[in-house]
C-alpha cells in the first residue's frame, strides 16, 4: 500500500530570484485580514517610567467590513503603557469625579501612561474631546481623563465584542480593533 500526503504531487515554484544590483527588491502585498484574533478580557502593556509623558496628539476612526478602527497617534517613537477593558457603570472624569454620559450601551476604556493629550502650554491636544463617530460598532468617543501624566479615553460602543490592540511605530500609534458583528 502506498500512502501519498496532499503536498506530495505539488511542485514548488521556483526561487524567485535576486532583483539586479541597484534595485531594491519588490514587496509582497501584505495579506488580507481574514483572522480576526480579538478578546474581551483586559489588556495591559506596562512600561517603565521615562523621560516625560508621550504626547498624544491625534486621533482617527475608520470602519472596514470587519472591525472599527481608532488610531491613537503619539509623539515619539514609541506608545506608552496602556490598559483597555470593558467596563460595567458609570464613568466618571479623573480630575473633577464628575459622571459622564454616554449613548453607547457598552463602554471601552483605553487608559495611557505615562502620557498626556496638552501641550507644555496647557492647551488640549487634540483639540477635540468628544467625537459622535457613528461607526458600525463604535458610537463615540470621549476624554475623560488627561491628568497626572494618564491619558484615558471611553469609547462608547454597540456591544461588547472582541477587540485586539497593535503598536506601530515612526511616528507611534496605538491601533484598537473592535470587531463588527458577522
Amino acid at each position: 500500500m502506498v500512502l501519498l500526503s496532499g503536498g506530495a504531487c505539488r511542485r514548488e515554484p521556483p526561487p524567485t530570484p535576486p532583483p539586479p544590483p541597484g534595485r531594491p527588491a519588490a514587496v509582497a502585498p501584505a495579506p488580507q485580514d481574514t483572522a480576526f484574533a480579538g478578546t474581551t478580557a483586559p489588556i495591559d502593556r506596562i512600561r517603565a517610567t521615562r523621560a516625560g509623558a508621550a504626547g498624544l496628539h491625534g486621533i482617527e476612526a475608520t470602519t472596514t467590513q470587519a472591525y472599527d478602527r481608532i488610531v491613537f497617534a503619539f509623539t515619539g517613537d514609541s506608545v506608552p503603557g496602556y490598559h483597555a477593558e470593558y467596563v460595567h457603570g458609570p464613568v466618571r472624569r479623573c480630575g473633577s469625579g464628575d459622571p459622564v454620559q454616554f449613548e453607547g450601551p457598552v463602554l471601552l476604556v483605553i487608559r495611557f501612561a505615562p502620557a498626556q493629550a496638552h501641550d507644555e502650554a496647557g492647551r488640549p491636544l487634540p483639540v477635540e474631546r468628544e467625537r459622535a463617530v457613528g461607526l458600525p460598532v463604535v458610537k463615540e468617543m470621549k476624554l475623560v481623563c488627561d491628568f497626572e501624566g494618564q491619558v484615558e479615553w471611553v469609547l462608547g460602543v454597540a456591544a461588547a465584542a472582541p477587540y485586539r490592540v497593535s503598536e506601530l511605530a515612526r511616528p507611534a500609534r496605538l491601533v484598537l480593533d473592535v470587531k463588527r458583528a458577522p
